[in-house]
């Protein structure tokens, strides 16, 4: 046999073991809990989706699936953990807007790379942002506000749930298209941003609705405009920001799932099955629905397009606001 034929003969042999070895994995798969990795913490909106989910997925699976949040560095740190694990299906990742699509933006460098390093299983859900003002500033509706700021300039500062987030460019790309120079304070994290909001450090915020409607409800805040391209269910009469005139203030985020690179193929289709399951399940349709996030399933390949587009989207609103990327 000559030397060539031999070479290509062995090439094909490799690669049908691989194959069957592949094939084989995936039929005793999953062989042990899964580890679902959130980048937040426990408590917050992120972790609560994915422990519903989990719930769900453990009947398509036939195993547990064991939150795991590692919080930190806009998400980094728990998405940097689930890029170097095992590429079996044993651990996942509950990707972010902010983790897949916006840390490549803001930051030069990362411990892991959003498109290389993962394959994408399914997207989950969606959501958009509310700008929130405290009860005690005299402006019921966001022109009320803008003439607030221009005429307060020493109060026009905006607050944030982290620098290089959709909260910041939100308040930025508002700002812009006002005619308003504002201070930035950024916050680490939902919570903190909204209680400086109630106690009126900052004059508005754009924040997760989620977070701000108990006190929204309370009496403490009030939400002028929604940043989604249509008003949310959950609060049909307040307006988003593209009927009031800023078209280009749309910002929120999304919660997908997603394999470390390398995970076989029929591996990452039993995931995907089993997402779409369980986003059909009457269980989790009426738990997203009382947390007014929007179900947005898309399977892997339709995911992956998606994501590629968000990373390019909020390529042009950093350059728009002048955002420069940090170490």
């Amino acid at each position: 046999m000559k030397t060539a034929d031999l070479s290509r003969r062995r090439a094909l042999m490799a690669g049908l073991a691989m194959a069957l070895a592949a094939g084989a994995q995936a039929q005793g798969y999953p062989a042990k809990p899964v580890t679902l990795v959130v980048p937040g913490p426990a408590g917050g909106t992120p972790d609560i989706v994915a422990r519903q989910l989990a719930q769900q997925m453990r009947d398509a699976l036939g195993q547990n699936l064991v939150v795991d949040n590692r919080a930190g560095a806009n998400g980094s740190i728990g998405a940097g953990a689930a890029a170097r694990a095992a590429a079996d299906g044993h651990t996942l990742l509950m990707g972010f807007a902010q983790t897949m699509a916006i840390n490549p933006v803001v930051f030069r460098k990362l411990p892991y790379d959003p498109v290389a390093d993962f394959v994408p299983v399914a997207r989950l859900v969606e959501f958009e942002l509310a700008l929130a003002v405290p009860a005690s500033l005299p402006a019921q509706d966001v022109k009320a506000l803008v003439g607030w700021l221009a005429a307060n300039p020493g109060k026009a500062a905006f607050g944030s749930f982290g620098a290089g987030t959709p909260s910041q460019f939100a308040g930025a790309m508002f700002g812009r298209a006002a005619g308003l120079d504002l201070t930035h304070v950024p916050y680490k994290g939902s919570a903190p941003l909204v209680t400086e909001l109630i106690g009126g450090q900052v004059a508005f915020g754009f924040v997760v609705p989620q977070v701000a409607l108990p006190h929204v409800q309370s009496g403490r805040l009030r939400i002028l405009a929604v940043t989604g391209t249509q008003r949310r269910p959950g609060l049909p009469s307040v307006p988003t920001m593209k009927e009031l005139g800023f078209e280009t203030v749309v910002a929120g985020g999304w919660y997908g799932l997603y394999a470390p690179k390398g995970t076989p193929a029929e591996v990452v289709e039993r995931l995907e099955q089993a997402v779409a399951k369980a986003m059909a399940s009457p269980a989790l349709t009426q738990f997203l629905a009382d947390q007014d996030l929007t179900p947005a399933y898309l399977r892997g390949t339709d995911f992956g397009r998606f994501q590629r587009a968000e990373i390019a989207r909020w390529q042009a609103v950093a350059a728009q606001t002048g955002f420069q990327a940090e170490e």
